[in-house]
């Protein structure tokens, strides 16, 4: 291994683990509560008992009763806002987040269509949510998509090629993070915008101008002479850039955006919405409901960061820092951050569950084509 690969490593392990470490700093996994006549010299963990609150003090445990336990004012901690999360509540927000991944599927399945890949919108949605337990076991994402361009790779065409184009394999999912992005970008930007105005703004403005930056590059990439630009065609750039020059340039490719577009704002809405949901069913009231939707979109940008699996420290400690922001209590945050992910893992398990169950196809010699060759 040469030194660049290992100080990249040395420096993905150190940004998670010091973002792990500002949360378990930051949030509290019991009450804190606090005397509001003294909130500095009496801020202490305080678990909640049927007598009372006992306070965990340096000098020791101590029990109060009830009238003076409702004296203090209180921050609920992780443990606390995750015993009083409504089941029925997350089991409903849960169905709302598989209908997401169920619209996410259709938004790539457009990118696909002109591709002539005979796959109906249940099988690419068994791929998607097959790949789910690559993203989460990968850093960023990266596995999940290679699994998807794998599977997909495969497949036969209605134009009777014995495998899909890899490049517009590759670009259909180059193109799906993208529009994905911008679509969720510009969503949380308007939200933004409508709650809390142009005062301190900048974030919003920030996302705002990632779907301006994502459609102006595919359009360079659709009208501009982009081969002359010789770093932007050749090595490892070209090989990202190629598959993506030939799907964009393609004459159907405009309608094929068009509707992932449309889908995408659909896959977004349901996102916010689930956010907000989990939110109202764990207790919290934001204070800022611009932060709610800026911060998640953000915290969905870090979380693509490549550091740890299934972006673990990066992520969690975006949604504490974003969330607190709208007014969540630290515990609170970690909270809705934590449940997001276990509805991420649990399509991850279903997808998992799925592939151990797929149909296993025996293999059949290789005929010979026409001509007495067989086929490559």
């Amino acid at each position: 291994m040469t030194v660049r690969p290992r100080l990249v490593r040395f420096l993905r392990w150190a940004l998670a683990l010091g973002a792990l470490a500002f949360v378990v700093w930051v949030v509290p996994v019991r009450d804190q509560c606090w005397d509001a006549r003294s909130p500095r010299s009496t801020h202490v963990a305080v678990t909640h008992v049927v007598a009372g609150c006992t306070l965990h003090l340096r000098t020791g445990e101590v029990t109060i009763p009830e009238a003076e336990c409702s004296q203090l004012r209180c921050e609920p901690g992780l443990a606390t806002t995750v015993e009083h999360a409504r089941v029925g509540a997350l089991a409903a927000l849960l169905a709302v987040y598989l209908l997401g991944m169920f619209v996410w599927a259709a938004r790539w399945r457009a990118l696909l269509a002109f591709a002539g890949i005979e796959m109906s919108i249940l099988e690419v949605w068994r791929v998607s949510i097959e790949a789910q337990a690559g993203g989460i076991l990968l850093p960023g994402g990266i596995g999940g998509d290679a699994l998807r361009i794998a599977s997909v790779a495969s497949r036969p065409t209605r134009a009777g090629e014995t495998r899909a184009p890899v490049a517009i394999v590759v670009a259909s999912v180059l193109l799906d993070r993208v529009v994905g992005l911008a679509v969720l970008s510009a969503l949380a930007a308007a939200l933004g915008f409508a709650w809390g105005g142009l005062r301190d703004a900048t974030l919003a403005f920030v996302l705002a101008a990632i779907p301006v930056g994502a459609f102006a590059g595919i359009a360079l990439l659709r009208l501009g002479p982009v081969e002359r630009i010789r770093w932007l065609t050749r090595g490892r750039v070209g090989e990202v850039v190629g598959p993506v020059l030939q799907y964009v340039r393609d004459p159907r490719a405009p309608g094929a955006i068009a509707r992932a577009v449309a889908l995408s704002v659909l896959v977004a809405a349901i996102q916010f919405a689930t956010i907000r949901g989990i939110i109202g069913a764990l207790g919290s009231a934001p204070s800022s409901e611009k932060w709610v939707y800026v911060g998640s979109a953000m915290s969905f940008i870090v979380a693509a960061v490549p550091a740890l699996p299934g972006g673990w420290g990066t992520s969690d400690a975006s949604w504490v820092f974003f969330l607190g922001k709208a007014g969540l209590a630290a515990g609170a945050a970690l909270a809705v951050c934590l449940m997001y992910r276990l509805f991420w893992y649990f399509s991850g398990m279903l997808g998992a569950l799925l592939h151990l169950f797929r149909p296993r196809t025996a293999a059949v010699p290789a005929a010979a084509d026409p001509a007495g060759q067989p086929p490559s």
